[in-house]
């Protein structure tokens, strides 16, 4: 496998064969760097994996390959768009993959409309393909992703009554957060109280002070991994007791969860598309072959992002990788069971373009996330 970096703006990576002007080629667009680079540089590296492993095994047809070009949006609005018009002016792209941040995924989605490019956002918000055909979300709507969390909670830990916290300002957040509630509620289990935190707050001895006073066995948080660590460290040392069960969404599938979080982690649930390790032939290669390409065990991130790759994949198989941009947006509308490392190992959009892929709920034990077993 050859690696061309051009050094013109954000980091350019073509993999596999050496790229001629009409090639094939895939955009994947994640944040390397800013306040989403906890989700988008694992995502990055498994969707450049698994087209890697496509084109090493000759899967668009003999003779024939896909050129990828890794792309750094920042976590920013401004530049993630400059982005997408540039490559979409490229008539070779067939499609992007990205922006991670749910903040900057609609804009993004917008102007893939405009531009009839197929953008597939790494968020859930269903605005994004309401809005038009060529938006595509990769992450499960907030009440589906939210409804194995509510059942875990309820049916198999017997909490009763809840309080939640959230980012205020970022709208996923806001709308798992509500999901959440909603479907606790709906298994009678109440809800005391919902704050909310600015995704830049570090200090929340207040908010940790008045949570370890409330009559709780449950406690929900709607945050990113180093944030929800902070918070939770916070809420251990003003007193929250170990009577209270903490609850957390996917992103505290990320090490920096722990890292920020340490001891106070111990013992909190959380939703993860991965299974640490892998949990079928499939996934359990998948594990073997990142830990050898990179040197680490995968991470939640990396396997969605080679979950979302071999959507790409198939969609491009399917459609054959040199037809038009509508070829493979229709082509991806139509994805069907294909093979996943990630939740229940079958992934599907359905009529809406929302995607079906399962979860897992793991807990930290001894510092590391496991699959929970009774």
């Amino acid at each position: 496998m050859k690696r061309m970096i051009a050094a013109t703006g954000a980091a350019l990576i073509a993999l596999a064969t050496p790229a001629i002007a009409e090639q094939p080629t895939v955009v994947i667009m994640q944040s390397l760097t800013g306040p989403a680079a906890f989700m988008g540089a694992g995502v990055s590296e498994g969707m450049e994996m698994a087209f890697a492993e496509a084109n090493e095994k000759a899967e668009f047809g003999a003779g024939k390959s896909v050129r990828v070009l890794v792309e750094d949006d920042a976590s920013d609005r401004t530049q993630a768009l400059t982005l997408i018009t540039r490559h979409a002016n490229a008539p070779e792209v067939r499609m992007i993959l990205g922006p991670t941040s749910g903040a900057v995924a609609i804009a993004g989605a917008e102007l893939g409309n405009r531009l009839e490019l197929p953008i597939v956002t790494l968020t859930n918000n269903l605005d994004i393909p309401a809005a038009g055909p060529w938006g595509f979300i990769s992450t499960q709507p907030p009440r589906q992703m939210m409804s194995y969390l509510a059942d875990f909670a309820a049916d198999t830990r017997k909490v009763e009554r809840c309080s939640t916290v959230s980012i205020k300002e970022i709208e996923v957040y806001v709308a798992l957060r509500a999901a959440f509630e909603d479907l606790v509620r709906d298994k009678g289990v109440a809800v005391l109280s919902s704050e909310s935190v600015s995704s830049s707050d570090i200090d929340f001895s207040t908010l940790a002070t008045k949570i370890a006073g409330q009559d709780i066995d449950c406690l929900f948080i709607s945050a990113m991994a180093a944030q929800g660590g902070n918070i939770v460290r916070q809420l251990r040392e003003a007193g929250l007791g170990d009577e209270v069960q903490i609850f957390g969404m996917n992103t505290f599938s990320s090490p920096e969860f722990t890292q920020t979080g340490g001891g106070a982690t111990e013992g909190v649930y959380m939703l993860s598309d991965w299974v640490p390790g892998g949990f079928n032939d499939f996934s359990v290669a998948f594990a073997r072959n990142f830990e050898a390409h990179a040197g680490r065990a995968p991470d939640n991130w990396a396997a969605l992002g080679y979950t979302i790759g071999r959507v790409a994949i198939e969609a491009m198989k399917a459609a054959g990788p040199e037809s038009g941009r509508d070829a493979i947006r229709d082509a991806l509308s139509a994805t069907r069971d294909v093979a996943s490392v990630i939740g229940s190992g079958s992934y599907s959009y359905v009529d809406d373009r929302s995607p079906v892929s399962g979860s897992n709920v793991v807990q930290i034990r001894n510092g590391a996330a496991v699959l929970y077993t009774e």
